[in-house]
């Protein structure tokens, strides 16, 4: 279940450290023009760090969106801007420009059971999994939902890549890997992480199969932080611009631990390596 409420936000701007202006046309043979590596050469870094430590400061009190914190750190960066010599550009003469976000707070179950010929599983929540509400109503629920292992859960056909191959996974909860495909230089990008290997493409991806949920297995190694940050991230009110007529939505969005994915997997009698 969901405590969903809609909070105002503000895109507001970052204070520029350096002004260019006059860049030439065309290029130098060194690889940045003359202005431009007097405007680098401009950079106070102890200015960037000073503003960096002022808003990650305790006073600020994490800058959660519509908090008193969030307030302050607007006002700091708008009044760093209007010292700077800028002058706003958002209606009325403002330094912000208004918009809607809607809150999620997802009061989760704590147990998340699965059952297949007889037997179940209880995945505990915050140990074993987190799970937070995908559609902006009170309620987000799967019942009876077919767990299906899809793979990175990627469509990209530039690189010639479909974990789905056309199935119906309309209703179902799509159990996938973090990231994207790293082990050779020739897969994607190598190494490098890209849109395919966020977390958001992978509720999208599952969204835009029909799919109810999606599970994304996670390990320190594939995500790049430990289980702990998705304690902490996935837990209390949650942000996202309010929802689209008709786009695609999971009613579930959930993580879950890499032992907790074998168990699971293991239940169907599979292996998941």
């Amino acid at each position: 279940m969901t405590d969903g409420r809609r909070r105002r936000g503000w895109l507001g701007a970052l204070a520029a450290v350096a002004l260019l202006q006059g860049c030439s046309a065309e290029r130098d043979s060194t690889p940045f023009t003359a202005d431009a590596q007097a405007a680098a050469a401009s950079i106070d870094d102890a200015l960037i760090r000073r503003v960096v430590a002022e808003i990650a400061s305790d006073d600020y009190r994490g800058r959660a969106p519509g908090s008193e914190g969030d307030a302050m750190a607007r006002a700091y960066l708008a009044g760093l801007l209007d010292a700077a010599g800028f002058e706003p550009a958002g209606p009325d003469g403002r330094w912000e420009q208004p918009f809607d976000l809607v809150g999620m707070n997802a009061m989760q179950p704590e147990r998340w059971r699965f059952a297949r010929d007889g037997t179940a599983i209880d995945l505990a929540q915050g140990e074993d999994f987190i799970a937070a509400s995908g559609v902006q109503r009170a309620r987000a629920e799967l019942t009876g939902a077919e767990v299906v292992f899809v793979g990175y859960g990627i469509e990209a056909p530039e690189y010639d890549w479909d974990d789905f191959k056309g199935s119906d996974l309309s209703g179902k909860v799509l159990l996938m890997l973090n990231n994207d495909p790293d082990w050779d230089s020739d897969l994607f990008a190598g190494n490098e992480r890209l849109y395919y290997g966020r977390w958001s493409y992978k509720y999208e991806s599952a969204a835009r199969q029909g799919a109810a949920g999606a599970i994304i297995i996670h390990t320190t190694p594939s995500a790049g932080y430990p289980w702990q940050v998705v304690q902490s991230s996935w837990t209390g009110e949650q942000f996202e611009l309010p929802a689209v007529a008709g786009e695609p939505r999971l009613e579930i969005e959930a993580w879950i631990t890499e032992a907790a994915a074998r168990r699971l997997v293991a239940a169907a009698g599979l292996d998941l390596d």
